[in-house]
């Protein structure tokens, strides 16, 4: 009798087991049914360091992933089932590259979606006005973006197709301010700042007391070197074939932007390499060392473009038109963090 007993505990089960649903995901409760054939221990794995000893368990996957689920019977090696389970994202998303937006900062927006299989997918980005492209399409996984209002919130919403579901995720950011130097221009009207902000322009907005005092302070007709001061209606000897109306000076290269009624020219310290730069100029430039750029105004609006280094002053770049303000008659860059 022993002995038969010995023989019937030592019978193999067959081990099996289902589960629900068949495309679980992350944060997902997953219902295991236990099939097997006899048996009466029961040892579950799920493959995340978790075990069970219930019949029939339910786990939560906390991550996307594979895991490899063992069911064992009786505590008997050669009673044991083991399969592949796949857990996907709870809700395909998309992710900030910060969490700290900033306004005309670039920020990179990816979807995040988990596609073991390489299932189909498509993206549509659906942006607020505020919000800029930069790199990428809308149709793209990543793309970069800046954002050009602050002290709000900005809502961004994507579709993602996977397999023929379509996905909903949005969300809505906090946008804060950078703080940034800004070209100041004097006008017949309210003077104006403009913020140079990581390669950016915001719009145009009042100047404030500051901006005010530097526009009163500064001067685009003499320029001091060396301990000689240098008048733009006293240039004849260095430019006798020019009528100069203002006048800058890049002091590191030893160049003279002037500004006269045919244009806007650029010359050696000398006088030498006399070069038209802008033959719409009206008037009001400005040097600024510190970023290597050249500001001008003209009837279409401030153009800027960078400081000219060559001896010869030839130059390959094309300027920029900064914005349509016509009537600017001064210009000057406050360098505080503003």
């Amino acid at each position: 009798m022993a002995f038969a007993m010995m023989i019937a505990g030592c019978k193999k089960v067959d081990v099996d087991f289902t589960f629900s649903p068949s495309e679980p995901k992350a944060g997902e409760a997953v219902k295991f049914n236990n099939s097997s054939s006899a048996g009466e221990n029961w040892n579950w794995d799920f493959g995340d360091n978790v075990t069970s000893v219930l019949k029939h368990p339910s786990h939560t996957f906390k991550k996307p992933g594979e895991y490899l689920v063992t069911l064992m019977v009786d505590s008997a090696k050669h009673n044991t089932y083991t399969r592949t389970i796949t857990v996907y994202d709870t809700i395909p998303t998309f992710v900030a590259s910060t969490d700290s937006i900033c306004h005309y900062t670039d920020v990179v927006l990816t979807a995040n979606v988990y596609n073991p299989f390489n299932y189909a997918l498509t993206y549509q980005w659906n942006l607020p006005e505020e919000c800029h492209l930069v790199a990428g399409t809308l149709e793209s996984r990543s793309i970069t973006v800046y954002f050009t209002k602050y002290d709000q919130k900005a809502t961004v919403a994507l579709t993602i197709t996977q397999n023929g579901k379509v996905y909903s995720p949005e969300k809505t950011f906090d946008i804060y301010e950078t703080k940034a130097p800004a070209i100041v221009m004097g006008r017949t009207k309210m003077p104006l700042r403009q913020r140079m902000i990581n390669g950016y322009l915001e719009e145009p907005i009042d100047a404030n007391s500051e901006d005010k005092n530097l526009l009163q302070s500064s001067s685009d007709t003499t320029v001091t070197f060396n301990g000689v001061t240098f008048y733009a209606s006293k240039m004849q000897a260095i430019f006798p074939n020019h009528t100069i109306l203002r006048l800058q000076m890049d002091k590191v290269e030893q160049k003279w932007y002037i500004t006269t009624p045919e244009g806007l020219y650029v010359a050696n310290f000398n006088g030498q390499h006399i070069t038209l730069i802008d033959p719409e100029a009206t008037g009001a430039i400005y040097v600024d060392a510190q970023r290597n750029r050249l500001y001008w105004a003209t009837n279409s609006g401030l153009k800027a473009m960078p400081l000219i280094k060559s001896k010869n002053n030839q130059f390959a770049t094309t300027p920029e038109l900064y914005n349509n303000i016509s009537d600017i008659d001064r210009i000057v860059v406050n360098n505080n963090l503003q």
